[in-house]
């Protein structure tokens, strides 16, 4: 079974970068335990950090890690700067192999497809010195990701607004590394195929009813939540009450 260290940046004592009442040690840890509850749906084993705000010395993060066994590491952060700066990127270590950096770029690419931002790119090293610990100290290959500047109000919508895309993406990012399929569970009504019956597959059925939209085969199958054969206002409402908890 594949094994994936998933490791949520600072917390406790330490809550990393700091936008008024926002923490960069809340939002990844969020992230993390989003993204390792969709590994486990696939069969990969995750260990994480930690799981609540508490905190954890870098050695021992990667001690873990390493007597695990672990076949990937990833470390999630966010970044910070000017109010300005936006975008997401990842580091390796230094003297990364093609391998690892190939690996980086799969995650951040699928991360910016999701939330839209800028792709700063996979960057070697560290910012002000030579490597992040957790890619220095790691047996298995590994990367940081910084999703997006919380000093930037506009990167941190982008990360609300796309969080469930942003945890999917990097869920079937790190399958793919592992050499694990990604397998989108089979859910009634799930119209945008994102392994689960939400608002927003009641809102394409609705755009598919009135004209706005095109479904696939698949999508029309999901969409017709009646079963009479075909997409009508009905079966986005039906899809609505599901989605919302006011029907079964």
């Amino acid at each position: 079974m594949a094994k994936i260290y998933l490791d949520a940046g600072h917390g406790g004592s330490d809550p990393g970068a700091v936008n008024g009442s926002r923490t960069e040690a809340d939002d990844v840890l969020k992230m993390a335990l989003a993204v390792g509850k969709l590994l486990q749906a696939q069969g990969v084993e995750v260990k994480y950090s930690r799981t609540t705000d508490t905190s954890k010395k870098l050695a021992v993060r990667t001690s873990e890690s390493n007597s695990w066994g672990a076949d990937y590491y990833l470390s999630i952060h966010r970044n910070s700067a000017s109010a300005s700066a936006t975008g997401n990127e990842i580091w390796v270590i230094r003297t990364a192999t093609a391998n690892t950096q190939s690996k980086a770029k799969t995650i951040l690419d699928a991360v910016c497809a999701a939330d839209g931002l800028r792709n700063r790119g996979v960057k070697c090293g560290a910012p002000s010195y030579n490597n992040f610990a957790v890619n220095r100290d790691t047996n298995c290959a590994s990367a940081l990701l910084e999703m997006g500047f919380i000093s930037n109000t506009n990167d941190s919508a982008a990360l609300d607004k796309n969080f469930d895309a942003i945890a999917l993406a990097i869920a079937k990012s790190l399958c793919s590394i592992v050499g694990v399929s990604y397998k989108t569970p089979d859910v009634a009504g799930d119209v945008n195929g994102d392994g689960k019956l939400t608002t927003a597959d009641a809102r394409d059925a609705l755009r598919a009813a009135v004209g706005l939209e095109i479904l696939t085969d698949t999508q029309k199958q999901k969409a017709d939540a009646n079963g009479d054969g075909s997409v009508t206002t009905s079966d986005a409402r039906e899809l609505l009450r599901k989605a919302t908890g006011l029907e079964s």
